[in-house]
């Protein structure tokens, strides 16, 4: 146990020390030094009725050659991965002539055997048919020998620690990025994993989120949510004529409250009459400004005020002020 504490220990240093794009080379050197493999692939993705979506794969000394048909492997001979997804957080060790063992799957062993990369250890991170699952997956060649019951059950009590320190060290290298304004973390910014997991969540998301769902418990985004980020929406907000957008960045999600102009939320003639009397007109004034009823102007007033979310004029200047100032 007090191998597995320093490992993690080291894990968390190197997520704080290293950019993004060394942090998972330094992790499986790391790893290298508790669990025997010659070869890794450690990838984000999602599997789904047999079919293997690809978010984000990272190799770890092997050619690209190799990584391109292991990958094609995976997808044609997605049996490993459902056994994985089937029991996230268990390590299960494959051989590639077991594995292949059917007729039609001998031209897949000759693949796995020109790479050396025949005898496989596989954990996952996630259930089939979630988004943002992450497998890694050790090799070893047939010449080695075959992975143990004891390094299945350390890889099981290190992947852990492997995921989320990645997910720290994404988090960290976002925060660093001060010099993109949509991506730095702020009060209106959230940063999440594609299967919803928070990893950052600034106050004022926080509080819109909660607000419309209001059974929200902060680990999580709600489901209602995710699916429509995922989908690239807009998400209304409630009460608040705001909109909740996200976009991708490397394998996570960068979630942003946008206004909606005021322009926007009313209709013409609201917005018109909103106009005046944002500027001091009274009903009357108004009325005889657009051709209507003083009834129908107060009426105007009542609804738009409930339309933008305010109870006051001075309210009603700050929005006008902050849509001017928009544009």
């Amino acid at each position: 146990m007090e191998a597995i504490l320093d490992f993690a220990q080291r894990l968390y240093r190197i997520a704080q020390q290293a950019e993004t794009e060394r942090f998972q080379d330094l992790a499986l050197a790391a790893l290298g030094e508790h669990l025997r493999f010659e070869a890794a692939l450690w990838l984000t993705g999602q599997l789904h009725a047999g079919q293997l979506q690809v978010h984000r794969m990272h190799a770890y000394r092997m050619p690209l050659a190799a990584l391109e048909e292991l990958i094609a492997l995976m997808r044609q001979h997605p049996d490993a991965l459902e056994v994985t997804a089937a029991a996230p957080g268990c390590a299960h060790v494959f051989e590639a002539a077991e594995l292949y063992a059917r007729p039609a799957g001998q031209a897949a062993l000759a693949q796995v055997r020109r790479w050396r990369i025949e005898r496989q250890l596989l954990i996952a991170t996630t259930a089939c048919g979630l988004p943002g699952g992450q497998w890694l997956s050790l090799h070893r060649p047939q010449s080695d020998a075959p992975f143990e019951a004891g390094e299945r059950a350390a890889l099981r009590l290190l992947m852990p620690h492997l995921a989320e320190s990645r997910a720290v060290n994404r988090a960290l290298c976002l925060r660093r990025a001060s010099s993109e304004p949509l991506i730095a973390p702020g009060p209106h910014r959230a940063l999440t994993l594609p299967d919803g997991t928070v990893l950052h969540c600034g106050r004022l998301v926080s509080e819109a989120i909660g607000a419309t769902w209001p059974q929200w418990s902060g680990l999580r985004l709600p489901p209602p949510l995710l699916g429509r980020v995922l989908r690239e929406e807009a998400v209304p907000l409630a009460g608040r004529g705001e909109t909740l957008r996200a976009r991708r960045f490397s394998d996570s999600l960068v979630l942003s409250i946008h206004s909606v102009p005021v322009r926007e939320r009313l209709t013409r003639r609201e917005y018109q009459v909103m106009q005046l009397h944002a500027a001091g007109s009274d009903c009357r004034a108004i009325a005889r400004r657009c051709a209507l009823a003083p009834g129908t102007v107060r009426n105007i007033v009542r609804l738009s005020y409930r339309k933008l979310g305010i109870n006051s004029r001075a309210q009603l200047l700050r929005l006008l002020a902050r849509a001017s100032g928009d544009a």
